[in-house]
Parts: C-alpha cells; sequence; structure tokens
C-alpha cells in the first residue's frame, strides 16, 4: 500500500513566469501552477520545433484557458532569447501581478544529425534558444528576486546532456550547461531566500516526436511515447517552483512516475605521494582513480580542492 502525505503545494499570491509555455510541458507547467493559485505569465513567441517564425496563438491560447478557469495569466510573445525579449517578459510580470516568484526557464528548439553533419548556425541555435533564453530571463528575475529575498528558479536541463544522446550535439550541450547556471544561481541567491534547482523531463510533445521521428507509420514507437505522459512531470516542477521547496543546486530526473535525484560526483581517486607524476602513473592507477566507492559530491570548486589539500576532513567510505 502506497501511503500518501497529504500537504498542500500553494501559489497563492505568487507570481510564476514560464518560457516555453505555449505547447507541449511548458504550458503543462502553467496549467499545473495556475490551478495551484499561481498568476501566470505565458512566455511563448510561438516558433517552430526550429527555432524559426513566430506565432502568438499557443501562448494566446494557454492563457485563455487558465483565465476560463477561473485563474490569472498574461501572455508574453517576445522572444526570450534575445536580451530584450526576457527583460519585456520580467518587466510584464512586475507590470502586470506587481512581482517575480518563480521562473521555469522552459523554452528552446531542436535538431538532430550526426557531429559532422551539424551546422554551425543550428549548433549557435541551440545554445540561444535554451541557453539565452534562460539566461536573459533569469538574469533580470534574479535581481527582482533578490529585492523581494525570495525566488524559486527552476532550469529545464536533459538526460541527452547530462549522459549524452547520439544526434543531439547542439540540443545536449545547451542543455548541459543549465547545470553550470543552476550552480552559480545556488550559491549566489542562498543568503536572498533564492533556490535554483534543475530537471530532466521525458515526456511525449511535439519537440519528442520530431527528434525520434515517430510517426503514423511506427504505431509501437506512438504507443511508447504516449507513455512518457505530461503529467507525471509537471507536479515535480510545480514543487520546485514553490515555497514548498527548499532544496537547491540538485537536478531532478522525472518520467514515468518516477521522480529520482542525480548526483554529480568525483572519485577518491589517487595522488602522487610527492605530488608529482608521469602519464605512466595515471595507466598505473587507473583503477584507482575510477573506483566510484565512497563518491565525493563537491557543492564548490573550492569543496573539491579541499578534498585535495585537506585529505584528513574527507569522509570516510
Amino acid at each position: 500500500m502506497t501511503v500518501r502525505t497529504m500537504t498542500t503545494v500553494s501559489f497563492a499570491d505568487r507570481v510564476v513566469l514560464v518560457t516555453g509555455g505555449g505547447r507541449g510541458l511548458g504550458a503543462a507547467y502553467c496549467r499545473e501552477v495556475a490551478r495551484r493559485g499561481a498568476a501566470v505569465v505565458v512566455a511563448d513567441n510561438g516558433c517552430d520545433v526550429d527555432g524559426n517564425g513566430s506565432d502568438p496563438t499557443p501562448a494566446n491560447d494557454v492563457v485563455a484557458e487558465i483565465v476560463a478557469d477561473g485563474g490569472r495569466a498574461v501572455a508574453c510573445v517576445e522572444d526570450v532569447s534575445t536580451e530584450k525579449g526576457g527583460q519585456m517578459a520580467v518587466e510584464l510580470a512586475e507590470g502586470e501581478f506587481g512581482r517575480l516568484d518563480a521562473i521555469v526557464a522552459n523554452s528552446g528548439n531542436v535538431f538532430n544529425a550526426p557531429v559532422d553533419d551539424w551546422p554551425t548556425e543550428r549548433f549557435e541555435s541551440l545554445l540561444r534558444h535554451h541557453l539565452l533564453g534562460a539566461f536573459h530571463v533569469v538574469r533580470p528575475g534574479f535581481e527582482v528576486m533578490k529585492r523581494a529575498r525570495y525566488g524559486r528558479i527552476v532550469l529545464v536541463a536533459s538526460a541527452a546532456g547530462i549522459f549524452g544522446q547520439h544526434g543531439m550535439l547542439g540540443y545536449s550541450t545547451a542543455k548541459t550547461g543549465m547545470l553550470g547556471l543552476m550552480n552559480v544561481l545556488s550559491l549566489e541567491g542562498a543568503d536572498f531566500g533564492i533556490a535554483t534547482n534543475a530537471i530532466m523531463p521525458m515526456a511525449r510533445t511535439r519537440m519528442a516526436d520530431a527528434v525520434t521521428g515517430v510517426g503514423a507509420d511506427d504505431p509501437d514507437g506512438s504507443a511508447f511515447l504516449d507513455t512518457l505522459r505530461q503529467d507525471q512531470v509537471a507536479p515535480v516542477v510545480a514543487y520546485l517552483a514553490s515555497e514548498a521547496c527548499t532544496q537547491t543546486q540538485t537536478v531532478f530526473s522525472a518520467f514515468m512516475g518516477r521522480v529520482a535525484a542525480v548526483q554529480i560526483g568525483i572519485s577518491r581517486g589517487w595522488t602522487s605521494p610527492d605530488g608529482s607524476l608521469s602519464a605512466e602513473d595515471v595507466a598505473e592507477h587507473l583503477p584507482e582513480i575510477l573506483d566510484t566507492t565512497g563518491l565525493l559530491v563537491p557543492r564548490t570548486l573550492y569543496d573539491e580542492m579541499g578534498y585535495v589539500t585537506s585529505p584528513e576532513s574527507l569522509p570516510p567510505k
């Protein structure tokens, strides 16, 4: 029997900005936090999966749906991958609702090709729509949160970046960059009540269909993608964006009803007795270097330095 602890994750009097909120998981995030009382800025310029074009319809449709259900929402159809667009999204939240409490950086596009077939402009496009799309909203939003001494930031990463995936060079690189944002935002936000986490979601969306190439001629593939439901991810994002979440600098994996935490650590390694080493030393001691027994999980680069300079402080295996 599964025992569920009943608590209320509420967004009453909170304002949440969701980039890429017009379709797919982004729209699911908007609906979930709105259902829990949030006023929502649905930021989506309506570009296609390649990152081209614009269409205000998706963002406006999500807003209309939330308002029809008795919620509060406003659409921002600016391109948040630009400095101007990100600033305008944050200003819209403050202007319309008087505050900004949480940001879900979800916007992006997709392209799939072998490494040697990746055009430069495609690679740059992925970095712009994912990584800069987060940075240009988070930077002005972080300033607002510092003044309020409260904030929640959720950065949408991907297992394709952290663990790798064939054909996804630009996407994987951009999504792994979200972890760099998370680490610094977590450290700099700690004294201001700002918690920042990342999520690696899996769910069926138009981008997932585009990457996998699943179509009407592949019923088995389509049936599997249907098991990756958006309602298995949106509640996790809602928790991370809420006041109930005090965790920070953590990567969560969420799909098919499972929620897990990702740890990025270092092995205890091998240390040269006299501080000098050779390539032959590396080869000879490779088993010790690769041994993950007693894995260390530093929070900052200084933590790792401390493990080396003060080995007596290491926790026991």
